[in-house]
């Protein structure tokens, strides 16, 4: 039987960024490697996150900006090094793997204690979770063998942080393997495809079409979202007060989730499908002309790996603010936070195809450079194992 070296990837359930990221490099590294997805933090820390999360969003940019701080930075991982430091020799002992990556920034210290606590050589890294702007606690410490930077800015950040260059490698950003077709497959090169799955969904082909994502939280908010993309489907009112409809029109993917409230108030409505939690979700989004939501990093490069341009309408205070300016600077999308600019936009979009297509383009452009990254990952994976194995640190 082949022996697959062993690969941990330490993950956070807080907020399903930290797991996808965690799948989109296991669907990179199998079968190459074993590869084991684990969260060892207690149950409160999960309870804390979804309480602030939901309830308490200024108090968790609070906590965010408390840490933020290279000296604050150290403080918080002695925390929780402290915290985490038996269940995460425990795992080590138990997985005994040959490298370790991590996608959550607090693990670090409680990784590297643990490792030589056990005393077996191990090759760790860092997937850094943000596409700028990374929180300090990333950088806090820097005796890990490689940091993979997802995008140029955190790679700059990194070495601004006094990593080395040797240490710095520039990885593009993971995505499950399920967004990943070939260009031939791509969505808009298929249209019988695209029209037969929006047919499916009983859906219109001809019909401008969004994917839009919310919902878990804010559903006062999103039923906003939902009012100002369909109010794009009139062109404006006669003098009676009635509007008048688009010649092409608009209709929703809407992905409520295990939003119940949500489903209840738009399976009914026409022009919408409501489209309940799933993990294929790709299959979905591409069959949309845009794709609109919160402005988690996960969701933006999931629609930039389909060539679709993303719409953000709302986004976490502190954590998510600089991916606002990323998706400007690299012209992936648009930023629309209030449902008036969220109707004129998607009003334009459909008068003006020039518009979208301008759009696609340098999202492709992107999706080409970030892949042409992403097939770097496997043998830098592969590296830093070989030199763990000849003794080479």
């Amino acid at each position: 039987m082949t022996y697959h070296r062993r690969v941990l990837l330490l993950t956070s359930k807080t907020g399903g960024g930290h797991v996808s990221l965690a799948e989109a490099l296991r669907d990179r590294l199998e079968p190459s490697f074993h590869c084991a997805i684990i969260d060892p933090q207690p149950s409160i820390v999960h309870t804390h996150y979804r309480l602030v999360s939901r309830y308490a969003l200024r108090l968790w940019q609070m906590e965010y900006r408390l840490a933020d701080r290279p000296h604050r930075a150290l403080a918080a991982h002695r925390l929780f090094a402290r915290l985490m430091g038996r269940p995460m020799r425990h795992l080590l002992a138990r997985e005994k793997p040959d490298l370790i990556v991590s996608t959550y920034s607090f693990f670090t210290a409680a990784m590297l204690n643990a490792i030589r606590a056990i005393g077996r050589p191990t090759a760790t890294a860092l997937l850094l979770s943000d596409p700028q702007n990374v929180h300090a606690t990333w950088l806090a410490i820097k005796d890990v063998d490689c940091i993979l930077a997802p995008t140029r800015e955190t790679a700059t950040q990194a070495l601004n942080a006094g990593f080395t260059p040797h240490q710095v490698h520039l990885s593009g950003w993971p995505v499950r393997s399920q967004f990943h077709m070939p260009d031939n497959d791509m969505p808009d090169n298929n249209t019988l495809d695209r029209r037969a799955g929006l047919q499916e969904l009983g859906l219109n082909p001809d019909r401008f079409t969004v994917f839009l994502q919310g919902g878990g939280e804010g559903t006062a908010h999103f039923r906003r979202t939902v009012e100002a993309v369909l109010a794009a489907g009139n062109s404006g009112a006669t003098p009676n007060g009635r509007p008048v409809p688009q010649p092409r029109g608009v209709q929703i993917i809407l992905a409520v989730g295990t939003n119940e409230i949500l489903r209840a108030r738009y399976a009914q409505r026409p022009n919408i499908y409501t489209l309940p939690f799933t993990k294929e979700i790709a299959r979905y989004m591409a069959l949309a002309d845009v794709v609109m939501g919160k402005a988690g990093p996960n969701m933006l490069f999931e629609t930039v790996t389909l060539g679709k341009p993303f719409i953000a309408t709302t986004y976490i205070p502190g954590q998510e603010t600089p991916n606002l300016d990323f998706i400007r600077r690299h012209q992936l999308g648009w930023v629309a936070l209030e449902p008036r600019e969220q109707t004129t936009l998607i009003r334009a979009l459909i008068q003006d195809s020039a518009l979208l297509q301008a759009q696609m383009h340098s999202v492709d452009l992107y999706r080409r450079w970030n892949l042409s990254r992403l097939d770097t990952v496997l043998p830098q994976a592969q590296a830093l194992v070989g030199k763990l194995a000849v003794g080479i640190r």
